[in-house]
């Protein structure tokens, strides 16, 4: 592996390059990005790089020709991975089609921050809750994939009955925050989200409630017209008892130590395959983990599913919730205007 200097060499090497290829002149704007890719992790340094390049060739200001004659300066940053141009033209492809060209973070700081999250998130809440996580994250722990992917946040299903428990227990929590989203959100999306103090990464909640027939039903909870005095309304999706026992898991997982559930890898595969790009890039991860004849089974009981919509609520345990939190946001601001009054 080669060392930091030499890294900070190659660097060098390849900005100088392409800076003057483009025909700009300013030295400080070259040591600024030297300094900046040199700080990254080697894959994360050649992502910035191919993405900084291909953001250039729009530009009009490189040819394809002048970048790919010259692909030999960014293949030396690491060798073992990348042998061709072709190999860095792929690369690229993937991180378009991944919407990873300007991510919030490095990738590698994104995989260590949502290991981070997931872990003290589980370390919170034990397996005291009626909840389940899912999205493309489960897929790579659960078959010990490495991180490949970005990852914006986490989601979890839980019973909608127990958010005040939850609610109770991030509010003596210093790691974490419960918010709501009540307040803008359309027909679809989080009704809450639990933010992982002073970082970009959160929980988002899906709500779910469980019937006696051993159907859940889950729910996306709205303000007509996102005000709140037009009343509550929830779209409804009601799922059969061998739909659910086939799309969430009751064995309990452990990741470094702390116990979780998640939706099973079949439920996951089956909503990832033929969606988006990354979606369908997650499927194929898990691919071979997978129990085709469950998938087909949740194919088939699928028909006996169904839906309600626009179901309305004078008041209920989510905008109670709701109301719960604007009033400690409003008595938070109270205090604080109060307390700079007083300075």
């Amino acid at each position: 592996m080669q060392n930091a200097d030499d890294q900070t060499e190659k660097i060098s090497k390849i900005v100088y390059k392409f800076v003057a290829l483009s025909g700009v002149q300013n030295k400080q704007v070259c040591e600024d990005l030297i300094s900046k890719l040199s700080k990254l992790n080697v894959n994360d340094s050649i992502d910035s790089i191919l993405v900084s390049l291909k953001d250039i060739l729009g530009k009009g200001l490189l040819t394809v020709e002048q970048i790919i004659s010259n692909a030999d300066l960014i293949i030396s940053l690491n060798p073992d991975k990348y042998k061709s141009s072709d190999d860095l033209i792929n690369r690229l492809k993937w991180i378009e089609s991944m919407n990873m060209e300007h991510p919030q973070m490095p990738l590698t700081e994104n995989h260590k921050l949502v290991i981070k999250a997931f872990d003290n998130f589980n370390k919170l809440i034990g397996t005291q809750f009626d909840c389940f996580y899912t999205g493309g994250l489960m897929g790579y722990l659960a078959t010990n994939h490495e991180l490949e992917r970005y990852h914006g946040d986490l989601d979890l299903f839980i019973n909608e009955e127990q958010l005040p428990l939850l609610y109770s227990l991030v509010q003596q929590s210093k790691d974490f925050e419960f918010i709501s989203n009540m307040g803008h959100k359309e027909q679809t999306g989080h009704e809450f989200k639990i933010n992982y103090k002073g970082t970009e990464m959160s929980i988002g909640l899906f709500l779910f409630s469980r019937l006696p027939n051993n159907e859940v039903v889950l729910k996306d909870y709205y303000y007509q017209d996102q005000d709140k005095s037009n009343g509550l309304v929830v779209n409804e999706s009601h799922l059969s008892g061998s739909y659910v026992s086939m799309l969430f898991s009751n064995t309990p997982r452990e990741h470094n130590g702390f116990s979780y559930k998640m939706q099973s890898l079949e439920g996951i595969y089956y909503s990832k395959k033929g969606s988006r790009p990354k979606d369908e890039y997650d499927a194929k991860i898990i691919e071979s983990y997978v129990d085709m004849e469950t998938v087909n089974r949740l194919d088939n009981e699928k028909q006996n599913n169904y839906n309600v919509q626009n179901r309305t609520y004078d008041s209920n345990i989510v905008s109670q919730l709701d109301e719960t939190i604007r009033n400690q946001s409003d008595d938070k601001n109270i205090s604080q205007e109060t307390t700079h009054q007083r300075l």
